[in-house]
């Protein structure tokens, strides 16, 4: 009887006690990730600025009620999908494209897999301070090769900005996407290719009737992760343009800061905050049912 309870009391402990050795972890993370998030929907219903952050009076909806009748939320709003489309449509197509290129290549192909990614290993930070310089119009490399063809001279005015900006997230993250197709392309099993080849299908056929199918589950997760991130681009954006000119590239994430630190409203900057997540909640669930996991 002590036996048979003896090794009832070993299974039951070699069994739970992996979970119990990381309960600890777990609720700290838990609560590192949790408390600001309940931190920032608190403050979106009040007026929490810097001189009352501790004891905000309650507003109750007041600040979603401003901010969805705000003319600049709704510019922003459509600055910011046109943004995140243009950006992650770009990023998708080179991304694949040279993910193919890359596998097909037979020598030095770790070397052309490492080149590509350099770009997403760069701080977004240090990214924005040298395109800041090379598109300076005085004396950046890149306005001036442009003025040589007849181009335009300044990248940053309110007629190019938005398109500046994008393309530097694309030369960024392309990589990204470039990544995950390529070991994406290398795990795909070679009996759908063969039997495409045995009944003479073309390398078009072959790519849109088995690559791709075959590639989706992997390209989708590439695409939330992009999309995500491209909602909550801020970092060369603002160091680049800070928004302008004349708000031509005050995205989501531009107008959230300029709402906390330049109007002092921390309220209003919770519940943009609040009104981002859940657009990024439905996109999301969308892409999930497009690729047919729920």
């Amino acid at each position: 009887m002590a036996g048979s309870i003896q090794r009832g009391m070993g299974s039951f402990i070699e069994k739970w006690f992996k979970y119990l050795m990381i309960t600890p972890m777990t609720i700290i993370l838990a609560g590192v990730a949790m408390y600001p998030f309940i931190f920032a929907v608190r403050l979106a219903f009040t007026n929490a600025k810097t001189m009352n952050l501790r004891n905000p009076d309650f507003v109750g909806v007041q600040n979603f009620v401003s901010i969805l009748t705000s003319s600049l939320f709704w510019k922003s709003t459509l600055l910011t999908i046109g943004y995140v489309a243009g950006a992650l449509s770009l990023e998708i197509v080179i991304g694949v494209f040279l993910a193919i290129l890359a596998e097909k290549v037979s020598r030095g192909q770790k070397w052309y897999v490492s080149l590509l990614i350099t770009p997403m290993l760069i701080s977004t930070v240090l990214a924005g301070i040298i395109f800041r310089l090379e598109l300076n119009p005085q004396f950046g490399v890149i306005p001036y090769y442009l003025q040589k063809i007849g181009g335009p001279q300044n990248l940053l005015d309110t007629g190019h900005a938005l398109v500046t900006v994008m393309l530097i997230d694309v030369w960024q993250w392309t990589s990204f996407i470039f990544l995950i197709a390529f070991a994406g392309l290398k795990s795909l099993p070679v009996e759908p290719f063969e039997a495409a080849k045995v009944y003479g299908a073309k390398a078009g056929q072959t790519f849109w009737q088995v690559t791709i199918p075959l590639l989706k589950p992997v390209l989708m997760i590439a695409i939330i992760f992009r999309m995500m991130d491209a909602f909550k681009a801020f970092d060369h954006i603002y160091i680049l343009t800070s928004g302008g000119p004349n708000f031509a590239t005050t995205t989501f994430s531009v107008l959230t800061y300029n709402y906390a630190y330049t109007k002092d409203h921390f309220g209003m900057a919770s519940a943009m905050a609040i009104i981002l997540l859940i657009i990024m909640i439905f996109i999301t669930k969308y892409l999930l049912k497009l690729a047919k996991w729920q």
